[in-house]
């Protein structure tokens, strides 16, 4: 049976890789948007994760909702369970943005799939905020929707409020965002074929169909191009977040990705790949967030007029250049993210790539022993990488179970948490926050004045806790 999965997650901090999932909150209903289900669960905070204290002052978790928490290896199997069971859609507000990311990463460190929610099982993914941004656009009647200084806003907090959508709790906490998107995806749901047409934009082939039907504006070298309009609360509320774009076809390296050059921002050419500057190009899977219009009157005529003059002096450089589209294309296609050598193994989810067959026979031995038995799993695990993040399950977990080298090893790993001088580094040429930058960070808020005496509360605790680790 096909069922929605509503979820929210609340964190530690803003980082997928290094940042820990501590608070999910989940509702499952019918097709009919009818409540089956609901599901909580409270992750405990790992001292090896230095909170980000904008993160807590923002969602305002305290000791105290933490500390009955399970560890984050046990809260890991029940969620994935949950977003695992047969024929579940995951849907939540901006979650393709943000949430599910962090669980990807959060199965991974956990020894779990981290994609076979999105296709195993019938199951799969969409999100509601790209979905609330075409009706807001094209279709605002079920909805009243608000503003912030004088400009449109997609924010739920902003929606729910202006409409009444939950009638208790707060902002950020995890179930009240749940509830606040059902509520809103009931108001959508009103409006039967554009829910229908709607939902279909997560459906990968339909998606791919669509776009694939859409005629060509130009031919090139690389076959056809088409003219399209991309939706996306990205653009910004200034352009209605709607941008007129070009398809260039596929990436060589990562077959799954669609490229598209905008065609609204400054001239595109010429194009040195050398030049360290260019064009941004935006690379979309299919039944993902971005959304893809034909170039059809009723849709085209909803962009600014400035937008559409860009556009066709960008169309006429490109058809007068071709030289130079060509080098913009290639340079494109077969760009590859950069290899980073000292990556630490949290975040090496893509650089790694996927668990072999023999890699997923040794997890599951993991995974099946008793929790005393786990670390003598680990040391008969041939891989090199599920071995070490096996090792790191049993000493987050479980450190009165683990050896001392294993103890050793990760005392090591913590120092390098307590200053910035070695720092740990994650995919996105990014570092794990340590404790000095979380310490001037609440210095930061604290002199701001803007706080509460809750948040004030909360601050005080990070500062005092931060000394603990």
């Amino acid at each position: 049976m096909k069922t929605f999965l509503f979820y929210d997650i609340e964190t530690s901090g803003l980082s997928p890789a290094f940042d820990q999932v501590l608070t999910f909150a989940a509702i499952r209903t019918d097709m009919a948007l009818k409540e089956i289900d609901r599901y909580a669960v409270t992750v405990s905070l790992r001292p090896d994760v230095v909170p980000s204290p904008g993160a807590f002052i923002t969602h305002r978790l305290t000791p105290d909702d933490l500390k009955s928490g399970l560890c984050e290896y046990e809260a890991m199997a029940v969620i994935h369970g949950i977003v695992n069971t047969p024929g579940t859609i995951s849907i939540g507000y901006n979650t393709l943005g943000f949430d599910d990311e962090f669980l990807r990463f959060a199965f991974y460190r956990n020894l779990l799939d981290p994609y076979s929610h999105q296709y195993a099982n019938g199951c799969c993914r969409m999100d509601l905020l790209p979905l609330a941004t075409l009706y807001r656009i094209f279709k605002p009647s079920p909805v009243r929707w608000p503003e912030r200084d004088g400009k449109p806003s997609m924010k739920l907090e902003l929606i729910s409020q202006k409409n009444s959508l939950v009638q208790s709790g707060r902002a950020h906490d995890a179930m009240t965002d749940v509830e606040a998107t059902l509520a809103l995806a009931k108001r959508l749901a009103g409006e039967t074929s554009m829910w229908s047409y709607s939902l279909d934009f997560f459906d990968k082939r339909k998606d791919q169909a669509r776009v694939e039907a859409i005629d060509e504006k130009f031919q090139s070298v690389f076959g056809r191009h088409r003219l399209c309009i991309m939706v996306s609360v990205s653009f910004g509320a200034g352009v209605m977040y709607m941008a007129p774009v070009v398809s260039l076809g596929h990436s060589t390296a990562y077959s799954n990705q669609s490229l598209w050059l905008r065609l609204d921002n400054a001239e595109i050419l010429p194009f040195e790949p050398d030049s360290g500057t260019g064009p941004f190009v935006i690379r979309k899977r299919y039944g993902e967030s971005k959304i893809v219009l034909p170039p059809l009157e009723r849709f085209w005529g909803r962009l600014t007029e400035d937008q559409r003059e860009q556009c066709d002096a960008n169309i006429a450089s490109i058809q007068g250049d071709p030289d130079a589209f060509q080098r913009l294309v290639i340079h494109h296609r077969e760009f590859k993210y950069a290899f980073v050598p000292d990556l630490d193994l949290d975040a090496s989810l893509y650089q790694s790539g996927f668990f072999s067959k023999r890699d997923k026979a040794d997890i599951g031995v993991f995974h099946q022993a008793s929790n005393d038995q786990k670390m003598g799993v680990v040391s008969r695990i041939s891989s090199a990488r599920v071995q070490a993040l096996a090792q790191r399950v049993v000493v987050r977990n479980y450190p009165d179970l683990a050896t001392p080298q294993a103890l050793a090893e990760h005392g090591e790993y913590l120092d390098r948490l307590r200053s910035s001088t070695e720092p740990v580094h994650g995919y996105r040429n990014d570092v794990k926050l340590t404790c000095d930058p979380a310490r001037e960070e609440i210095d930061s808020l604290k002199a701001m004045g803007d706080l509460d005496g809750e948040q004030e509360a909360i601050l005080e605790w990070l500062a005092a806790y931060l000394t603990t680790l």
